[in-house]
């Protein structure tokens, strides 16, 4: 296993269903939760789920990003499609909830059934409907914002 921050990474795994109620709550397993710890942030993903990531992963991905120059068009692009659409310093409650914020509900069709998603160094939550469309067809699923991504990061790298 990687050494992150002083800390043994273990990975997010697994799915779980889970529903959010009226108020953007949805409750997280404890090994989900302890995995992603405190501060962590959620996005908006290439295909449109939310992507929870742990605070380490998120600050890797930021330094990337500022390690290209603030003027390179990709990067611009980039940060517009990723980091504009994030929040950060989320915590889960006493519960082991996290409150979705409603812009991000919207944004992910979050309305009942919820799946979460362990992929390694992210956790995804998606619309239970809408996951069950991505594993229909999760090559072409959410393909065009997928694709807007895509070539800003290919931009972003391009032009150094």
């Amino acid at each position: 296993m990687d050494e992150k921050n002083g800390q043994v990474f273990k990975p997010l795994l697994g799915t779980d269903e889970a529903t959010i109620d009226d108020k953007g709550r949805i409750l997280v397993s404890k090994k989900k939760r302890e995995r992603l710890g405190d501060g962590f942030v959620l996005a908006l993903g290439e295909v449109g789920c939310l992507v929870a990531y742990p605070e380490p992963i998120w600050n890797q991905m930021v330094s990337e990003v500022l390690a290209k120059d603030s003027l390179n068009l990709g990067r611009q692009m980039f940060t517009r499609l990723v980091f504009g659409l994030a929040e950060d310093d989320l915590k889960f409650d006493q519960q082991g909830r996290l409150v979705i914020p409603q812009k991000l509900r919207g944004l992910a069709k979050l309305k009942d059934r919820v799946v979460l998603v362990g992929c390694v160094d992210r956790l995804e939550i998606w619309a239970g409907s809408e996951h069950d469309q991505y594993l229909e067809d999760p090559k072409n699923y959410g393909d065009r914002r997928r694709q807007a991504i895509l070539d800003a990061q290919r931009l972003m790298n391009s032009t150094e």
